[in-house]
């Protein structure tokens, strides 16, 4: 038995090694709760009646009242991704630990005549903390590849744990035109400007107690920076019908590290090193209809081209094969309604079901963190309400949650053993903001 552990622990070093740079922390790279507007009807691809829209649909701006507009809100995330697997010892189960407070977003436009100028800062992806205070499956595989380091020195380790940031930090602005009555156009730029941490350890043991412990860390950030375009289009073909259309290029990012420190000599990531994690383009399609004067449905569709995007390669001793091929695509779709039940307060509720199109699930989950996060199809419901607080300031309030389908996924990084990780994953949201009309 202990000539087979041996093995297994010189292979997952194999492994390891084969994927380069792998402290690249799998990211969410397809973010659409933009807004407490979006928290509460999980639509937004056709809206008109608030300035978050410079996100979802910027050529529907032109149909705001003439003057200035600001929309701000901040989410709250309680997050429960969690997975589990036995590598011979029992089964072990880790989860995510904490919350994460403070997403925020901010829009502005200014609307005359025929003309809107607009502009935002939000998070288009990122914007969560991964904490992993015991551990997870990547920390576990990292210990039973170092321990053989220390030739025979340390025979376990304890106290690993796994914390990482992602900020996708994003500024937009732009312009929108009515060229009719019946349709508008939309163009602007983006700049995202990214900074991710990874900070992870363990303490090699020895279990006679004769020999100390070896406390080893990580703490590297990645940044960089990218530009990308977009444009929209808004189609009001009859009154009560509207249809919103937007386009978002690809934004190259290619991260740059700093280590901070590296107990583990640069096995995982040395200074300087580059790592691609483009945002791929999407398009964003929405269609809104008021059935009566006080009751709106809206159905939206995003799709998400990953796979144009460059998310680097995994290195095997088969071949180079892309991370982002073997993620595929991603679309959604969804629907909501909106109920005014008196001139202040309206109430909504919404869908959104998102598919994840991979081409090798277990190749993808490689990426260091994949397992952490968890990308799976899932359902997203929201439901919430608005309250005009004077004819200037409109109060939004939503709530929503989102369940992953369950996955039984091979941890190729665990080869010659056949090994199953079975994940789980829970969100809830909570955001309030204000629109606010000058």
């Amino acid at each position: 038995m202990k000539t087979n552990f041996n093995v297994f622990c010189l292979l997952i070093v194999g492994v390891l090694l084969f994927t380069g740079s792998t402290v690249l922390f799998g990211q969410i790279d397809n973010l659409t709760n933009m807004s407490a507007e979006w928290i509460r009807l999980s639509n937004r691809n056709a809206a008109l009646d608030a300035v978050d829209i410079v996100v979802y649909n910027p050529a529907g701006l032109i149909k705001l009242a003439d003057g200035f507009h600001f929309n701000i809100s901040n989410q709250t995330l309680i997050r429960k991704p969690e997975h589990g697997f036995d590598l011979g010892m029992g089964k072990e189960t880790y989860s995510q630990d904490g919350i994460d407070p403070f997403i925020p977003n901010f829009y502005a436009a200014y609307k005359k005549d025929r003309w809107a100028l607009f502009g935002g800062i939000y998070l288009p992806a990122g914007g969560a903390v991964v904490d992993y205070p015991h551990g997870s499956i990547n920390t576990k595989l990292l210990g039973y590849s170092v321990i053989p380091q220390f030739g025979g020195l340390y025979d376990h380790f304890k106290n690993d744990f796994l914390k990482a940031t992602s900020l996708y930090l994003t500024f937009t602005a732009g312009g929108a035109y009515a060229i009719s009555d019946f349709i508008s156009i939309a163009g602007g730029l983006r700049y995202i400007d990214v900074k991710n941490t990874t900070k992870l350890g363990l303490t090699a043991a020895d279990s006679s107690g004769v020999i100390p412990g070896a406390a080893l860390d990580l703490n590297a950030k990645m940044t960089g920076s990218g530009i990308g375009g977009i444009i929209g289009v808004d189609i009001f073909p009859l009154k009560g019908l509207n249809i919103g259309i937007r386009y978002e290029t690809k934004v190259k990012l290619e991260l740059t590290a700093d280590i901070i420190t590296d107990s583990f000599e640069g096995m995982l990531i040395s200074q300087g090193d580059k790592s691609r994690r483009d945002l791929p383009a999407m398009l964003g399609v929405g269609v809104s209809y008021d059935i009566t004067d006080n009751l709106r449905a809206e159905a939206d569709f995003n799709y998400f081209f990953q796979k144009q995007a460059d998310w680097g390669t995994l290195i095997t001793p088969l071949g180079e094969l892309e991370y982002a091929k073997m993620a595929g695509d991603c679309y959604s779709m969804g629907a909501c309604l909106a109920y005014r039940v008196n001139p202040k307060f309206q109430v909504s509720t919404g869908f959104l079901y998102t598919v994840f199109d991979f081409r090798d699930m277990a190749g993808y989950f490689t990426t260091v963190g994949a397992f952490e996060v968890l990308y799976s199809d899932n359902c997203n419901l929201g439901a919430g309400f608005s309250y005009a607080l004077t004819d200037k300031v409109k109060l939004n309030v939503g709530m929503s949650t989102t369940i992953w389908k369950d996955e039984t996924i091979k941890a190729l990084a665990a080869y010659p053993l056949d090994l199953d990780v079975k994940t789980t994953n829970k969100t809830f949201a909570f955001a309030i903001g204000a629109d606010i009309s000058l």
